[in-house]
């Protein structure tokens, strides 16, 4: 019935259009009265009588009938059910081996209006044996509620009375009495039509792989996904599943192997309820081959499958699947790495345009003990949360927490609820997570010591983690982590699916009982059981005085071979020492790199210390550093362990949007480093901590940014140095300034570009010729040593391509047989910064002193000494010639820069655009040198160096929580705008002004027009804005207002139309990367539409605005809007109240009414962009 149900086919007649009208395809109908797929399941798991009588003989009938049969026509044609008969003992709670089946899986139709006119009815009957049975009771529940509640609920059934009793128990107003509690899990789902659109998809080979050199390095790609259709599918088996092969990309040497959008004709689509489709997973198969035309097809070619599991894809979009191949060898196991973007759009069953229902859609929320769901043939990975205790307080106006579960395994996530104001939560939850394997061969009994290994391992450990919930942002309470291999050694002991077995008190003799026959999650077995009582939690980010405790255990079921057993992982704990070691031979070479720095320029910032003493306490440092803290473990971790590839869906990789969607979240410094300026040694946070947290300080930022590009497969780094801003503390003088530390993220882009991303401003800083590929210089070094033997200089080939480098003489090479550096011009700023020899003569007599021969020769060579000495750190002379010289840059130096692999620091000049950028040998000085102005932590030969220290990621996979749903922002909006309306009515009555508000719907709609505007403005690349194109003398009123609103103000808009990449951007370059192909041009249409759009928002008649706005008679109407990198209510209520313009508006004693209009655009990660408008009527005057 269920298969007909779904494959019933239309036949174009007229009986088949009316069911595609009930079913809700008819568009002309409203959201609210369409037909809409309903899957009904529900069983009893336990039974209460409470009664008068001290025991009684029963059974009890469930029906769905509409609330007032005569009015409504039954759409629900299901027939009345029957429990089994049983005798219960008055308040003896009688707990079902196993659960009752009432409805399998019934289907039916009906309206989410109708909804409320629907009920379950539950009816209670005393079995009589003589006579005929009597009717005791009866409850009832609308089918909203069921639809909208948790699955498990208690139901009671109420006293049946005559009507003459139930009068006299109202006009006493007495409640009618129980008389039995009947525990229920009852599952009502809507069908939908899940479309899934797989974006953003990218691979990557394991470049270590045998196979790998001289043969896959040198041969195209191509992926097959394969997704299922419907709860009947089977990916694994290729069952009932949809198949595309995505194009040939490749090979790495020539192209990266990213597929923007897996092209279809048709989408793929899945139908079914939600809780069906998280119990699937997707297989992406991976095929290398030597192509010749791109028709070619892939049968024979695949190197590895990768699977993923879709239990999360209502949570998150961003997929990650190791790729893999069947082999007993383990270097030959693991093939790379796939990651990519899901995107799911939900549609009602037969629907083609995605539902605005207000208030929401009905949803079950997930509940522990649901295991209908399950697939009984699969196996589980249990972990059953019983409680936490002594927990951190995140909240001090309660003194409490607001507790919930975060549980991942496998790159799946699930939660639990959250528990209000409270520090001991009882939880009792369980995650179930399925146990896929990428080849059902792996169960064989001659892959069970090598290959089956394998894959358990690539599945990673178990982590547990508890976290305060909060409306914009979370606070970790601790985590515990569990390696696979410790529960594979743990004792045995008997489980069911749902936990321990229940003891159950012996009937008595007397009474005969059947068999009992139980369900499949209700089986005991003996399982190897992790008890993990009283584990201690680490890693919580709030200040707490007790040990944070946990309470769990996990267990497989069905439990895995007695020989499926997993080595143990290798302390970690001793590489702390190797790293102390290798911090301080790191801080010594900074040491004697500043010393030298200081010789000839004693007041750069470059001859900062690097190390605090007793001599510079309190004042500036420029460090290097290299060494920061897990943030859960606090071990010592190099910096290169926190990045991470993240994949987003293809919207959040252009550069504007991507900044934007950095910058949304909640920027805050914890005290210390607000206090000294500097990042403190834990201070740096992995990019999944942050997205949990959604709140921290730059570095934060910048580390996510840097990811994020990793994952697009740019060239990223994170760069860490120095920025001068305002000295609060020194009041007198406000012109006073600090330096701090602050970081950004580096990319080098095509054609020796490098462009800076500055998280906090969204801006981006572009600066030609500062770096060249390896190879240009190989050729140039090769050059070099052929003629090194014969001595004197050679000069580069006009042909060769000649960007970044630190050649000198437009990118001449010149060697000399000794040590002399080539002449060069110096001002007289740098001869004062040189030392000089001997007694200092007066002012009044250095220009009619005659200079000693003898003297004048010192001096000459104490100076050709020096600038041997500081040569990388002199301004390198090519980059400040007309068209590379960049000094709109706002930083003041940059210390260090890393990636995933090494971290260098800078021995060239301090400020960053003075330098180059070429991190990799052979180096721009000399390829005899240590190190080309850039110091590697992991030194040369890199891979030998690496084999000597051992670093694991933090995180090797970031989850990205999805957006949050419409109903919920529209929840927020509402409870944002009557926050900020009663604090503007506290501001004014503290003068005593009146306030009053206006929300005429027109105006409204008008407003959310004009913050949509303004949201998409902030997510296009300024850089191509066409009123940078002109002087700001030629700006029209239209330009101006666009400024205005993109800078603050106009003034502000002319500073950055001069001061900013003067020398262009190198997304629009003619040597830009491929990914950026048409940037320009699309950039520039979507400014010049912008601006219509605004200038049209702009004309019309005042008579016409003043009817939109509600503009009363004599009166003006005059408004800002803000926005803000936050939700936190109590932050914007601050934040305003600092502004000088509201202010003026609460300050205004001729406002006549306010309106104050809110717009919570939802993004990725659960992070919202924040955009308040407030406007006044005032008299005009």
């Amino acid at each position: 019935r269920l298969t007909r149900f779904f494959s019933k086919k239309d036949k174009g007649g007229k009986a088949d259009k009316g069911r595609r009208n009930r079913m809700g395809a008819d568009e002309s109908v409203s959201p609210e009265d369409r037909l809409r797929a309903w899957d009904l399941q529900m069983c009893i798991r336990s039974l209460n009588y409470v009664g008068s009588e001290a025991k009684i003989d029963t059974f009890f009938t469930f029906s769905i009938l509409p609330i007032e049969p005569r009015h409504v026509r039954s759409r629900v044609r299901l027939l009345p059910e029957y429990s089994p008969a049983c005798i219960l003992r008055k308040n003896d709670p009688k707990v079902l081996d196993t659960p009752a089946i009432v409805w399998r899986s019934k289907l039916f139709k009906m309206s989410y209006k109708d909804l409320d006119k629907y009920i379950l009815k539950v009816s209670m009957w005393k079995i009589s044996k003589m006579s005929f049975n009597t009717y005791i009771g009866r409850g009832d529940r609308s089918l909203k509620r069921i639809a909208s509640n948790d699955a498990d609920t208690n139901f009671a059934v109420k006293e049946k009375l005559t009507k003459e009793a139930e009068e006299r128990k109202k006009k006493k107003r007495m409640v009618l009495g129980d008389v039995a509690m009947l525990g229920l899990t009852i599952n009502c789902e809507e069908i939908f039509d899940f479309q899934l659109n797989c974006e953003n998809w990218s691979l990557e080979l394991d470049r270590s792989h045998p196979l790998w050199k001289n043969k896959r390095e040198f041969e195209k790609k191509a992926l097959t996904f394969i997704v299922p259709k419907s709860k009947f599918s089977d990916a694994s088996k290729g069952h009932n599943c949809s198949s595309t092969v995505v194009k040939w990309m490749g090979p790495e040497t020539e192209q990266k192997c990213v597929w923007a959008q897996v092209e279809r004709a048709e989408p793929f689509r899945f139908r079914g309820t939600s809780t069906a489709l998280q119990s699937h997973c997707i297989i992406v198969r991976v095929h290398s081959a030597k192509i010749y035309h791109a028709s070619q097809p892939a049968m024979n070619k695949t190197i590895g499958n990768a699977m993923m599991n879709l239990t999360s894809v209502l949570d998150i979009s961003v997929f990650s699947g190791t790729v893999k191949d069947l082999q007993k060898d383990r270097n030959l196991f693991l093939v790379g790495k796939v990651t990519g973007s899901i995107k799911v759009i939900t549609y009602s069953m037969n629907c083609k345009t995605v539902d605005h229902i207000k208030g929401g859609r009905p949803q079950q929320p997930k509940s522990a003990a649901t295991v209908g769901h399950l697939r009984r043939t699969e196996q589980h990975l249990v972990v059953r949360v019983q409680k936490c205790d002594n927990l951190a307080v995140a909240d001090p106006d309660t003194a409490s927490s607001d507790p919930y579960l975060r549980c991942t395994w496998d790159n799946m996530l699930q939660r639990s609820y959250v528990l209000n104001e409270t520090v001991r939560p009882v939880f009792n939850f369980n995650f179930y997570f399925p146990v896929r394997l990428f080849n059902p061969k792996l169960k064989k009994k001659m892959y069970r010591g090598d290959a089956l290994m394998f894959e358990l391992e690539s599945k990673g450990d178990i982590s547990v983690q508890v976290w305060d919930a909060d409306e914009a942002s979370s606070d970790s309470l601790g985590f515990v982590r569990l390696p696979l291999s410790k529960l594979l050694k743990s004792k045995p002991a008997t489980r069911t699916l749902r936990g321990p077995p229940k003891r159950v008190e012996d009937e008595d003799e007397d009474v005969e009982q059947a068999p009992a026959s139980r369900e499949w999650f209700e089986v005991e077995r003996e399982v190897r059981v992790f008890d993990g009582n009283k584990t201690e939690l680490t890693g919580c980010s709030m200040p707490n005085d007790k040990t944070a405790l946990i309470y769990f255990e996990a267990y497989f079921y069905p439990d895995w071979p007695d020989g499926v057993v997993m080595q143990d992982e290798e302390e970690t704990g001793e590489n702390n020492g190797v790293w102390e070691e290798k911090e301080a031979k790191w801080i010594e070479s900074g040491m004697q790199f500043v010393k030298k720095y200081a010789d000839p320029f004693p007041d750069a910032i470059g001859a900062l210390p690097c190390k605090a003493d007793g001599f510079n306490r309190g004042g500036s440092l420029r460090r290097f550093t290299c060494i920061s803290k897990h943030p859960q473990t606090m071990e010592d971790l190099p910096l290169m362990a926190f990045p991470c590839k993240i994949t987003t869906p293809k919207e959040y990789v252009k550069p504007g949007a991507l900044l934007h969607w950095v910058s949304c979240f909640s920027f805050y410094n914890s005290s210390r480093q607000e206090r000294t300026g500097l990042i403190p040694v834990d201070g740096w946070k992995d990019p999944q901590t942050f997205l949990f947290t959604k709140k921290g300080p730059v570095q934060d930022h910048a580390l996510l940014l840097c990811s994020v590009l990793l994952g697009s497969k740019q060239d990223a780094y994170v760069c860490k140095g120095t920025i001068q801003v305002p000295d609060e503390e020194a009041a007198e003088d406000e012109t006073k300034k600090k330096l701090v530390e602050h970081v950004w993220v580096m990319t080098r882009e095509a054609g020796g570009w490098v462009t800076f991303w500055e998280p906090c401003t969204r801006e981006m800083y572009h600066l030609p010729e500062r770096w060249s590929k390896a190879s240009k210089r190989m050729k140039d070094v090769r050059k070099m040593q052929a003629k090194r033997a014969e001595g004197g200089e050679i000069v580069a080939d006009e042909d060769d391509e000649n960007v970044g480098g630190d050649e000198a003489d437009g990118g001449q090479i010149q060697l000399a047989p000794t040590n002399e550096i080539a002449d060069e011009l110096l001002e007289m700023k740098d001869l004062e910064g040189l030392p000089t020899v001997g007694r200092m003569p007066k002012p009044k007599e250095r220009a009619k002193r005659k200079i000693n021969p003898r003297d004048k020769a010192k001096a000459d060579w104490l100076r050709q000494q020096n600038r041997a000495i500081c040569e990388p750190r002199m301004k390198n002379p090519n980059l400040c010639q007309e068209g590379l010289i960049v000094e709109w840059l706002p930083y003041d130096s940059i210390d260090i820069v890393f990636n995933m692999h090494n971290v260098w620091a800078n021995r060239q000049n301090h400020h960053p655009a003075c330098i180059t950028y070429n991190f990799e040998p052979p180096y721009d000085f000399d390829p005899d040198k240590q190190h080309g102005g850039w110091e590697a932590l992991i030194g040369e030969p890199y891979l030998q160096e690496r084999a000597n220290y051992d670093w694991a990621p933090v995180s090797n996979e970031a989850v990205i929580d999805a957006a949050y749903a419409t109903e919920w922002i529209e929840k927020r909006e509402a409870g944002m705008v009557s926050e900020m309306e009663e604090n503007l009515r506290a501001s004014r009555g503290k003068l005593g002004l009146d306030t009053y508000f206006e929300r005429p719907q027109k105006t409204q709609e008008v407003l959310t027009q004009f913050l949509v505007l303004c949201e998409k403005m902030w997510t296009l690349d300024i850089d191509f804005c066409p009123c940078l194109k002109r002087s700001p003398e030629e700006w029209d009123d239209s330009d101006k207002f666009l400024m205005k609103l993109r800078f603050g103000s106009s003034e502000k808009g002319k500073q950055s139309a001069v001061r900013y990449n003067k020398l262009g951007s190198a997304f629009g370059s003619d040597d830009s990367d491929d990914r950026y192909a048409g940037y320009r041009k699309e950039q520039e249409n979507e400014w010049r539409l912008l601006q219509d759009k605004f200038d049209a928002y702009r004309e019309g008649s005042n008579s016409k605005r003043s009817v939109v706005f509600n503009v009363a008679k004599g009166h003006k109407f005059t408004g800002m809007p803000v926005h803000f990198c936050t939700s936190d209510r109590e932050e914007i209520r601050c934040y305003l109240l600092d502004m000088e313009e509201y202010k003026n508006m609460a300050q205004d004693k001729l406002a006549a009414s306010f309106i104050v209009h809110c717009k919570l655009f939802p993004l990725l990660g659960g992070v919202q962009s924040t955009w308040l408008y407030i406007g006044m009527q005032t008299p005009t005057q």
